[in-house]
């Protein structure tokens, strides 16, 4: 039916001139935050050899870096790239503004949260990247892709839509669940974050290991709601952006789960469908999440993506890359 469609089973720099050298914890140690010139302090991570191609890696709504794995960052790494995790604005240890919103109170969009992944690349000397976005990065790594496409060096969307809301909504009761504001208790925010993640989960999923990430959440930035409201504030203003995406020139993979009830896979169809070239992946028994049960899958669906554009960019007789 989608032309480029795959089904994947389980079978089988300048990094200096205006960088705020501070550390801050993440799950592996110390991590640098970088304060941009839109008085936003980015924080991030990275893994792997800096001279490999760089992969830059955007979470969804409500998280933050840490979905990203530290053990999936590592295996990503270990395909011959240079991967970084960071954190969205409002998320996180990068900066989380009070109720007022950012200096100014103009409410910012994808477009901003675009910029401060631009941002990010500058401050480490990086001329491009591999974008590859989960959910609301998804839609920021799009954004990228039509705003910054010299910055693009390839666009992988994952679990992610167009903003056309004819395609792919959640079902009932994942939406019902999804709009009910977090306790203020710790505990029973964990508790919450872990009954709701049932409802999109992959196959893979496990209780413990998902209130062990909720957790380590909450330890390390626990996300205000109106921070939260802000970041879905971003996508749905936007609404529709389906004319921008059919003006992207990036090569594009778009990768849903067939578990997937948060961002049903006919979003990621019609995103295909949409972006130019782009080919559809759907990865069998994945859902809305990062479960490493789901890393051996997900790890080929994304880096065999950016390895043969890498391939396909390589001059006839040039060995080097």
């Amino acid at each position: 039916m989608w032309d480029g469609l795959e089904l994947f089973t389980d079978e089988d720099g300048s990094a200096g001139a205006g960088l705020d050298r501070r550390r801050r914890g993440s799950d592996n140690g110390p991590v640098p935050i970088v304060s941009l010139p839109s008085d936003t302090e980015i924080c991030y991570e990275s893994f792997g050899d800096p001279a490999d191609p760089t992969m830059l890696l955007m979470h969804g709504l409500g998280s933050q870096l840490l979905v990203w794995e530290e053990g999936l960052c590592c295996l990503l790494a270990d395909t011959g790239l240079h991967v970084v995790r960071y954190d969205h604005r409002d998320s996180g240890l990068s900066t989380i503004f009070d109720a007022d919103g950012p200096p100014g109170g103009r409410p910012y969009d994808l477009s901003d949260m675009a910029a401060d992944a631009v941002g990010l690349l500058d401050h480490l000397g990086l001329a491009d990247a591999h974008v590859v976005g989960f959910s609301l990065g998804g839609m920021v790594a799009q954004v990228m892709a039509v705003e910054h496409p010299l910055r693009c060096r390839s666009l992988v969307s994952m679990g992610s839509t167009t903003g056309n809301r004819e395609f792919g909504q959640p079902a009932e009761e994942t939406l019902a669940a999804m709009l009910v504001p977090a306790p203020e208790d710790p505990d029973e925010a964990v508790a919450k974050d872990l009954a709701d993640r049932r409802l999109w989960a992959s196959v893979w999923h496990d209780d413990d290991h998902a209130r062990e990430v909720f957790v380590d959440y909450r330890v390390r930035s626990s996300q205000p709601r109106h921070a939260y409201d802000r970041q879905r504030g971003a996508a749905v203003s936007m609404g529709d952006r389906e004319a921008a995406l059919a003006t992207i020139t990036v090569p594009t993979r778009v990768v849903s789960g067939t578990a997937d009830t948060l961002v049903l896979p006919a979003a990621g169809e019609r995103t295909a469908e949409v972006i130019p070239g782009a080919t559809f992946v759907l990865l069998d028994g994945w859902g809305h999440d990062m479960a490493p049960g789901a890393w051996p899958i997900l790890v080929p669906a994304i880096s065999e993506h950016c390895h043969a554009v890498d391939r396909a960019s390589v001059p006839a007789g040039d060995s080097n890359r």
